[in-house]
């Protein structure tokens, strides 16, 4: 329903608007870009750039860390402690690393990968 939804609107935005849309905001999990990408709509010389919603990518990340903590729940670690408990992986813990994460990747946008990815492990090793 999303993809065709998406690729509705881009089909009609010449014919109705006289605009070409080149850039996709989407939410990551979506079948919509991947459908407009496909159907080539306005030629070779006018490809679609996929953005990608960095609230989405927080909150992602957030998501798996739960379900690792979820699924390691009753594993004992190298130090034969449990992921989860006081000084460990706590929702308080992913809650904090998901929104430095979102701060990290929206200090970065427009700079290089590399500087993303410094900020990144930096708040892995803080």
């Amino acid at each position: 329903m999303e993809s065709e939804g998406a690729l509705r609107i881009f089909s009609r935005s010449l014919q109705n608007y006289n605009v070409r849309y080149v850039q996709y905001l989407g939410d990551g999990d979506s079948k919509g870009f991947l459908r407009v990408q496909e159907s080539n709509i306005y030629g070779d010389e006018f490809p679609v750039e996929k953005l990608e919603c960095i609230g989405h990518v927080q909150k992602r990340m957030g998501a798996r860390l739960r379900a690792l903590k979820n699924n390691l729940k009753s594993t004992k670690l190298s130090d034969n402690k449990p992921i989860s408990g006081r000084g460990r992986l706590t929702d308080a813990e992913i809650f904090l690393l998901q929104k430095y994460y979102g701060l990290a990747i929206r200090r970065n946008v427009g700079k290089s990968v590399a500087d993303m990815s410094k900020s990144i492990w930096a708040i892995y090793f803080h």
